[in-house]
């Protein structure tokens, strides 16, 4: 039995209430209208019509039992269908929010066909969840790409002012937060370690074995100094035993990388002895390439920024310090008498230090004699 649309015959329906002084009601309303005239050119025929035809698969029965009136009510809620998801996903609400707002509506009531003169039966959340599982998943397929194909060839069936480049291509997508940490410096030498080791453990369990130690070993260890490198802040000597837990983490990060590289060979030249096949083995070799070959810019990149970082920020303190407090004037070379100053000496340090001065740059550029007081 052929699928057939009966001739759907609108009941009266109230006016609309004028509402002024709304510039968003207003907006809202002719995008309805808009939304309303679209789908009665095409798409909502030919959505009505892939819905009976699966009904009509579904039923059980022979065909001729299935009156008309009850193939018009079929497509009566279809019709409803079609609309209550199109407004619910265009307000992005829930089915029970928008069953609420959907009885207290009156122009949602008008699009989605429930305004009548004596009773308006607002579909529950259940039946607006019923209704996004009306048809299967090609029909609404279906639906979209002849209204794609006519927007195309037909703009003005649509009222468009012109026809719709299907060479752009429009894609809803979804953002998800990502499973991963922020890349701190030390933390990287972490994660290369977790991940080669892991590595080595599956090679090692393949019965390819090259000399070192288990590798949980080098993971606990990195995890020991990953701990007292979280607590240097609360430590006296925060920075200089924080550029201790480093320089320990970038050696064990390269014992780490070594044991990998050899048990790395030793899968490239004997994987015919494991049970993998090849593109099982590739996979690892994949995971190990992609760690040994970022490794040194990571381990380069920690370097610079904690042990050179924080050298060079002591440097320029130790400057700004000196600077601050040398307000007396240079009288011929360096020595314990060259420096006049009102307040106080410089320091022993610095004064009996020519060559460390001058290193760091701290002698005046002009030489100016002051008498003494």
């Amino acid at each position: 039995m052929l699928a057939t649309i009966i001739p759907f015959q609108p009941s009266l329906r109230p006016a609309l209430p004028t509402v002024e002084g709304n510039v968003d009601y207003r907006k809202f309303r002719a995008e309805l209208d808009r939304i309303d005239q679209i789908l009665r050119s095409g798409p909502e025929p030919t959505f009505v019509l892939a819905a009976t035809a699966h009904w009509l698969a579904q039923s059980s029965g022979p065909p001729d039992n299935r009156s008309a009136s009850r193939l018009a009510r079929y497509q009566t809620h279809s019709r409803r269908a079609l609309r209550c998801n199109i407004a619910r996903t265009y307000l992005k609400e829930s089915y029970r929010d928008f069953a609420a707002r959907l009885g207290d509506s009156p122009l949602l009531q008008r699009f989605c066909l429930l305004d009548e003169l004596e009773v308006i039966k607002v579909p529950a959340k259940s039946s607006l969840q019923r209704y996004a599982d009306w048809v299967e998943h090609k029909a609404v397929l279906q639906t979209v790409e002849e209204l794609l194909r006519q927007a195309h060839h037909h703009p003005e069936e649509l009222q468009l002012e012109q026809a719709v480049d299907l060479e752009a291509c429009f894609l809803d997508t979804t953002c998800l937060q990502a499973n991963i940490h922020y890349p701190v410096d030390w933390v990287l030498l972490r994660d290369a370690t977790r991940t080669l080791t892991q590595a080595v453990d599956l090679i090692r369990q393949r019965g390819l074995r090259h000399r070192m130690e288990d590798p949980a070993l080098f993971r606990k260890r990195m995890n020991q100094l990953c701990i007292q490198m979280t607590h240097t802040p609360k430590k006296t000597e925060g920075t200089k035993h924080r550029k201790k837990m480093l320089r320990k983490m970038n050696k064990l990060v390269g014992t780490v990388a070594h044991h990998a590289r050899h048990h790395r060979q030793l899968l490239e030249e004997q994987w015919e002895k494991t049970q993998w096949t090849r593109p099982q083995a590739e996979q690892v070799l994949q995971r190990l390439d992609q760690v040994l070959e970022q490794l040194p810019a990571a381990r380069a990149q920690a370097w610079q920024r904690l042990i050179d970082g924080i050298a060079s920020v002591s440097l320029r303190s130790v400057k700004n310090r000196a600077r601050a407090r040398f307000r007396w004037f240079h009288v011929g070379g360096p020595g314990p008498g060259s420096w006049r100053v009102n307040r106080s000496p410089p320091p022993r340090w610095l004064a009996h230090n020519s060559r460390g001065a001058n290193s760091l740059g701290l002698w005046p550029r002009r030489r100016r004699v002051v008498a003494r007081p």
